[in-house]
């Protein structure tokens, strides 16, 4: 028992030097005692941040104390950046951004574009991560523009990275790879850093996608072989699943499983369960169709990460392949018990962030209306100070009682009127909320009633599989319905706050309405529409190409809405005279009546069915109305019951020149 108690004692003693060793010299051999500048702080929290996150939010906090201690701002700001990357990293995604803007303050105040730049990145990382792919190239371009103004490298470097992995998430390769050779020749200026390992990692991805894997397997490798830091050890395990994913898709299995193994070890070695539970969810893709129980258990092993450190959305896409998997597998009690846990959580996750964004519009609505209310109770407060005043003038000579009288009842008019404006837009304002409301209560609620029931009905297991599908058919329709809805409320909402905001740039149209059309090519199938595009390919507009996108699909989507089978919906456009390109969208579908034309863009105009019988409400043509004008443009409506409607708005363009 002694002798077992020594060897015990020699062993903790052994890996206490081993760890003692280590640490010195990863951090030059410096003690930790030897903390004293947020420089400090920032290497060893850089050091900790994947290998263990709890002890990189200890030095975090300690760190910021410092620098609060020593009024050091700057230091306080490259601090809370590094505080949003351990949140970033935790998908702690509302935390982490409110770090950044504390950083982004604390640099504009001190005029330090470098750190403003980064900071800026890494808030656009944030929406980028949230799906808001507009706000994060706006955030994106704006860390660009400040670089390339001081010629910082690394920041131009950096912003020509986060550029292309945005366009690789929205399908547009070559403009991401146009990004990377841009990224790549910066990158042989300056030194490495974690923002070269990025560089291959996206190139990785890219020529994966486009299928040229012998390009892809190069850069990862040569990514892998420069990553043998500490610092790099998060993108270390990125290059091992890029590289694996690369495998695979190649028909290299067996290779694609030995590397996602590898990157499983060293997850664990280095406790970063965000990335393991990602790379077993990539591991699973592989077993899917041969091994099916294997990628059962993997799934279930990333499930368990992700319920035990609360991520959500990556708990959800774990229920969705294994609900797959059963369904697959003929288990499909087990299938429904995993979509209705997704289900579920999906409900928890998004019907919260609705509520909020709700909240936030009522808000706004409330902090209006105490405004107003302030507003009226100081236009009195004068008015009694004013009455005052001519009391005593009046004691003193009546004359002069008489003019300050006259010019303080026309002042008190003036007033009146304008109070009398401002209680005018207060109930305007409320009329916009009440219908708000309301249509969130119709439009949203009856959906999610439906769909409560149809999910009771096959939960039930009564059904045969005839109506079963018939009952899943309806239930995706209101969803799909009901998602539509939720899109456009939420869109109608932040334009209502926060305004329209443009994004303006030169872009060929032709690709943009072949895009949206092809978003809507089901609907059209399904009623045996003909979509016919007449668009000069030469033809180029100056607009925002999300607005035209929005504008396109809700017209396209509305003509084939009220379209009866066998019908034809057709796309035009000419330039016109000040430099103005006229587009129409015209249907031979059910025509639509001079006084609802009237009612179209009023928000109190309730929606009309299609002539499926689809549903609707009126804010898709309120909000395209809104982006035409944001845009200088005009929205006209030519339309005969029973004849067809032709939707006409103008924007500025011109055609290209060959």
């Amino acid at each position: 028992m002694r002798e077992y108690r020594y060897k015990t004692l020699f062993v903790l003693l052994t890996i206490w030097s081993i760890n003692l060793l280590f640490s010195f010299s990863v951090f030059g051999q410096r003690p930790l005692k030897a903390l004293n500048t947020s420089e400090d702080y920032i290497r060893i929290i850089k050091y900790y941040r994947y290998l263990n996150p709890d002890s990189a939010l200890f030095y975090v906090k300690q760190g910021l104390k410092k620098a609060e201690e020593q009024k050091d701002e700057l230091g306080k700001a490259a601090l809370l950046n590094q505080y949003g990357m351990i949140d970033d990293n935790a998908t702690r995604y509302r935390e982490s951004r409110e770090k950044y803007l504390q950083a982004e303050a604390i640099y504009r105040d001190n005029n330090d574009d470098i750190g403003l730049a980064a900071t800026l990145i890494r808030l656009g990382v944030v929406e980028k991560r949230k799906g808001n792919y507009d706000k994060a190239l706006a955030y994106f371009m704006d860390a660009l523009n400040i670089s390339e103004k001081i010629n910082h490298k690394p920041g131009m470097l950096e912003g020509r990275v986060v550029f292309a992995e945005t366009y690789y998430n929205l399908g547009e390769y070559e403009n991401a790879l146009s990004n990377l050779r841009m990224a790549e020749d910066i990158d042989k200026q300056i030194p490495l850093s974690n923002l070269s390992l990025n560089m291959y990692i996206n190139y990785g991805q890219v020529y994966t996608k486009k299928g040229d894997y012998n390009k892809a397997i190069n850069y990862i490798n040569k990514g892998l072989s420069k990553s043998n830091r500490v610092e790099f050890n998060g993108l270390k395990i990125s290059l091992l699943v890029q590289l694996a994913a690369t495998y695979f898709k190649s028909g290299r299995t067996n290779d694609a499983i030995s590397v996602y193994h590898q990157a499983l070890q060293f997850t664990k070695r280095i406790k970063n369960v965000l990335r393991e539970q990602f790379t077993l969810i990539e591991l699973s893709e592989v077993y899917v169709k041969t091994k099916p129980d294997s990628a059962i258990i993997l799934l279930k092993k990333a499930l368990a990460i992700a319920e035990a450190h609360k991520m959500y959305r990556q708990q959800i896409t774990a229920l969705d392949k294994l609900g797959d998997l059963y369904k697959s597998k003929g288990s499909l009690s087990q299938a429904l018990a995993y979509r209705e846990q997704r289900n579920e959580l999906a409900d928890k996750v998004f019907y919260t962030d609705m509520m909020k964004q709700v909240s936030n519009l009522e808000s706004a609505f409330e902090l209006e209306k105490s405004k107003a209310q302030l507003n009226e109770l100081t236009i009195k407060d004068k008015e009694q100070r004013l009455l005052r005043n001519i009391l005593v003038l009046v004691a003193i000579v009546i004359f002069l009682v008489l003019v300050v009288t006259l010019v303080f009842y026309l002042r008190s008019k003036h007033l009146n009127k304008l109070l009398t404006k401002a209680n005018s837009g207060l109930a305007e304002s409320n009329e916009l909320k009440d219908k708000f409301f309301s249509i969130v209560a119709h439009d949203i609620r009856s959906p999610l009633v439906s769909t409560i029931s149809i999910l009771k009905l096959i939960g039930d297991n009564e059904l045969d599989d005839k109506t079963q599908d018939q009952m899943v058919s309806r239930l995706l329709a209101h969803c799909g319905s009901s998602l539509e809805v939720l899109d456009k409320l939420l869109k109608w909402g932040q334009m209502q706050i926060k305004g329209v905001r443009l994004n303006i740039s030169e872009f060929h149209p032709i690709d943009n309405i072949h895009k949206n059309i092809g978003l809507l090519a089901g609907a059209a199938e399904q009623k045996h529409i003909h979509v016919a595009v007449d668009i000069p390919a030469n033809l180029i507009l100056k607009a925002d190409s999300d607005h035209f996108d929005f504008i396109i699909r809700n017209l396209v989507a509305n003509a084939i809405k009220f379209t009866e089978n066998e019908g034809t919906v057709v796309l035009k456009a000419k330039t016109i005279d000040d430099g103005m390109v006229k587009f129409s969208v015209k249907d031979n579908g059910v025509g639509i009546s001079q006084e609802r034309i009237n009612e179209l863009f009023k928000l109190s105009a309730t929606g009309t069915k299609g002539t499926s019988s689809e549903e609707g409400t009126s804010l898709g043509l309120i909000i395209c109305r809104e982006f035409i004008l944001a845009n200088n443009g005009e929205l006209t409506i030519e339309s005969t019951v029973g004849n067809g409607t032709t939707f006409s708005f103008t924007m500025k363009g011109f055609i290209e020149k060959v």
